[in-house]
């Protein structure tokens, strides 16, 4: 229940308005966590994109790429027209990656021109996400320069192991005077076990 503002001559609209919009400080309203990037529910991701305008944005990008291109967004912004926001903007999308530029190529490359190097480490580099790095370098480059290629390198890391094993042994040799010592022996259960022995000595 409620106390209600209005007077007594309120129609019985205005009462039905007053009570409905009395309810709508139980509305929670997590402003704080919604422009969070770290924190926005995934279905808000693409309007807090736009409030940061975040130039390229793909529906398919996985959710810790789309909320790290949202965080990006000022850096990229603030060094627009750079090869360091280039770097800025696909890193976001985890893409490991060297730009070189025409003065720092080998031979000296055509003015205004640069490569760019991706490194796939482990996973190959699918052709949807070469397809997104292109469309985010244009969207961030100045005008004056122009990408001759994006060459791709895959690595592939692992281990080996070695083993190995010591073996340890002792020769023990039973002579006549141990078989002497069992022959003197008046158990008949140990007899098998004599000449057994007696056997293996006079056959070496």
């Amino acid at each position: 229940m409620f106390d209600s503002l209005l007077p007594p001559s309120a129609t019985s609209q205005e009462r039905a308005i007053e009570e409905s919009t009395s309810r709508v400080s139980d509305v929670p309203t997590p402003i704080r966590e919604m422009w969070n990037a770290d924190t926005c529910p995934v279905n808000l991701l693409p309007w807090l994109a736009w409030a940061f305008s975040v130039d390229d944005w793909n529906p398919a990008w996985s959710d810790d790429q789309k909320r790290a291109t949202i965080k990006a967004s000022y850096q990229v912004h603030r060094k627009k027209g750079t090869i360091g926001a280039i770097r800025v903007a696909l890193n976001a999308l985890g893409l490991g990656l060297q730009i070189v530029e025409w003065f720092e190529d080998e031979p000296v490359g055509d003015p205004y021109t640069f490569h760019v190097h991706l490194t796939a480490s482990q996973f190959p580099v699918s052709q949807a996400a070469l397809i997104n790095a292109l469309a985010v370098i244009r969207s961030t480059k100045n005008l004056r320069s122009h990408l001759v290629s994006i060459d791709l390198t895959i690595l592939s890391e692992g281990g080996f192991y070695i083993g190995a094993v010591t073996c340890i042994g002792v020769d023990v040799t039973i002579g006549q005077g141990v078989i002497a010592h069992f022959l003197r022996m008046d158990s008949e259960d140990d007899r098998p076990i004599i000449d057994e022995l007696n056997r293996r000595i006079i056959s070496e």
